[in-house]
This record gives C-alpha cells, sequence and structure tokens, in this order.
C-alpha cells in the first residue's frame, strides 16, 4: 500500500514539474470546426511556438486578442505567403500553386470547400481551415473566400499527447491500484488476526 502511494504521488509531482518544462499548454475546442482530428470538447496539446516553426499541414494555435493573452485554435495551415489556393466547385481537392493538394484529415465524404475561391496569400500570412470545412465555413471563409491570418498570431502548433504525461497517468493508476490491493490485504490479515486471537484453542 505505501508503494502504492509513493507512485502516485511521484507521478503527480512529476506533472507539476514537467508541465511548465515541457513547454506543453492544452485548450479544448469549442465546436466541432477541427473533427475528427479534435471534435467539440476535446482536449488540444499544443507546443508554444512562432511562424518558423510551422508547416502546411501543421494545426495553429492563435491569439484571439479577446480577452488579452486568450488563444484559440485557428485551424490547420494549407497555404502560407506566396502561395496560390484555389477551388473550383465539383473538385476532388484544393488546387496549392496549381497543383492538387492532398487532405487526409478532412472528414471522409467531405468536400474540400463549400464555395470557389482563388486566392493568393500575402507574405507574412498563412491561411488556416478547419478540418470539418461546412462547420467552419462561417470564421473560415468571410466574405465567401478564405481568410488569412497574420504570422504574429502564432502562438504554437498541436502536437499529440505528451508520452510523459501518458507515462504519468499510468503510474497514478498502478499507484491507485496497488494502494487498493495493499489495502485488501492488509484488511484481511487483520480480520484473519482477529480471528485466531478469539478462537478457543
Amino acid at each position: 500500500m505505501v508503494l502504492g502511494v509513493a507512485m502516485a504521488f511521484a507521478a503527480l509531482v512529476a506533472i507539476g514539474r514537467l508541465m511548465p518544462q515541457g513547454g506543453y499548454d492544452g485548450l479544448r475546442m469549442g465546436d466541432d470546426s477541427m473533427a475528427p482530428f479534435s471534435p467539440r470538447g476535446a482536449a488540444v496539446w499544443y507546443e508554444p511556438c512562432g511562424a518558423e516553426r510551422v508547416h502546411r499541414g501543421d494545426v495553429v494555435v492563435l491569439s484571439t486578442g479577446k480577452p488579452a493573452g486568450a488563444v484559440g485554435v485557428g485551424g490547420r495551415v494549407v497555404a502560407v505567403g506566396g502561395d496560390r489556393l484555389s477551388y473550383q466547385v465539383g473538385d476532388r481537392t484544393l488546387m496549392l500553386n496549381g497543383n492538387p493538394l492532398a487532405e487526409p484529415y478532412l472528414p471522409a465524404g467531405s468536400q474540400p470547400s463549400v464555395v470557389a475561391f482563388d486566392v493568393q496569400v500575402p507574405e507574412g500570412r498563412v491561411v488556416a481551415l478547419g478540418d470539418n470545412r461546412a462547420v467552419a465555413y462561417g470564421h473560415d471563409f468571410p466574405n465567401g473566400r478564405p481568410g488569412t491570418f497574420n504570422t504574429a498570431d502564432i502562438r504554437g502548433r498541436a502536437v499529440p499527447k505528451p508520452d510523459w504525461l501518458l507515462v504519468a497517468a499510468g503510474a497514478i493508476s498502478l499507484g491507485v491500484l496497488l494502494t487498493l490491493v495493499g489495502g485488501g490485504l492488509g484488511l484481511s490479515a487483520l480480520i484473519t488476526r482477529r480471528r485466531a486471537r478469539t478462537t478457543p484453542a
């Protein structure tokens, strides 16, 4: 039982120390614009970083400015400064610089856009769209065409759940299990001793 308590306590201490040192933060999705990658209510872990570490295909976290310091999932980067991004209704893919853009992360059977467009992305800006284009259309397509974000507003990129968090969670679970097992065995031993004392010779 003591071992179980010690393991759980050590895991909690590790989480407290590693979260700030590992440089990871988390937030929750407020809608289904990034489903199935991250549906409404799901936690999104992200690594704080600047635009220099962001590439096409990355899911970015952006500064919202309301309130000050607030961040939100901006979408998946599909085009960067200097790119030309276009779509014609009926096409199976977006076109990036004249070539079909493979987007394996889109929901099965969905369309890459709900409207036709043709945009040239200015330098210093990116196009980041929700994977669920039908849900994301309202905020990703102002004036009927993809909006762009200033790269200075990028605060990080989404990452898989950190490995150390999975290990710590496993250690806590094992610690709790050992505590319960140890407590049960201890209680059983105590009952056995008491019975032995009260049983006539």
